[in-house]
């Protein structure tokens, strides 16, 4: 499982729908964010392709949905899925609900687990926050537990950087990219 952070409007978002439309097989994508723009679906022809989208309105929610669909068996049909973003709701219903932690934990370990038994590729997008200086994302400790890979992404004028802090043998590796009319274009 993979998670990536950064500031809004880096490119997380259009990060995952350029995984998703690599791959052939069916694609899950879970949005906290509301509904996708059909221009991003068309840039990266997920029109055309097993995409299946649904929106979440809490961290209840979400790990209601996981919960069902990994009883009724219809996670493990998925072999990519994008939470996005995974901490979006949790970040203000962490201070209200004292269930949060249990909730968020809970959907991060049925897509753990779909990931290791079935050979799923998660990735986690999250929000984040900033602290002395630094983005942090919400929840951070717990996200970072369940993520075999964690990687901030930065903008940096018109390009992007995804710069790795997990596993520790990717720490600091960077990978440069550019936003284009034809999708994400890797230097």
């Amino acid at each position: 499982m993979s998670l990536l952070y950064g500031s809004a409007g880096v490119g997380k978002t259009n990060l995952c729908l350029w995984t998703v439309s690599r791959s052939a097989e069916q694609s899950l994508y879970l949005s906290t964010e509301g509904s996708l723009p059909a221009s991003l679906l068309e840039r990266y022809s997920l029109l055309d392709k097993e995409f299946y989208f649904r929106e979440v309105f809490s961290v209840e929610d979400l790990s209601i949905l996981l919960t069902e669909m990994f009883v009724e068996g219809l996670l493990k049909k998925f072999k990519n899925v994008c939470v996005d973003s995974i901490n979006a709701h949790y970040r203000y219903e962490v201070i209200e609900k004292p269930t949060a932690n249990k909730l968020l934990n809970t959907s991060l370990a049925l897509l753990s687990h779909t990931a290791s038994i079935y050979g799923s590729r998660v990735l986690l997008i999250a929000q984040v926050r900033e602290e002395e200086g630094e983005v942090v994302p919400s929840g951070y400790e717990i996200l970072e537990f369940w993520s075999d890979i964690v990687a901030e992404v930065k903008k940096k004028e018109i390009r992007r950087e995804v710069e790795f802090i997990k596993p520790s043998e990717l720490r600091a590796r960077k990978i440069r990219f550019s936003i284009t009319d034809r999708g994400v274009e890797f230097e």
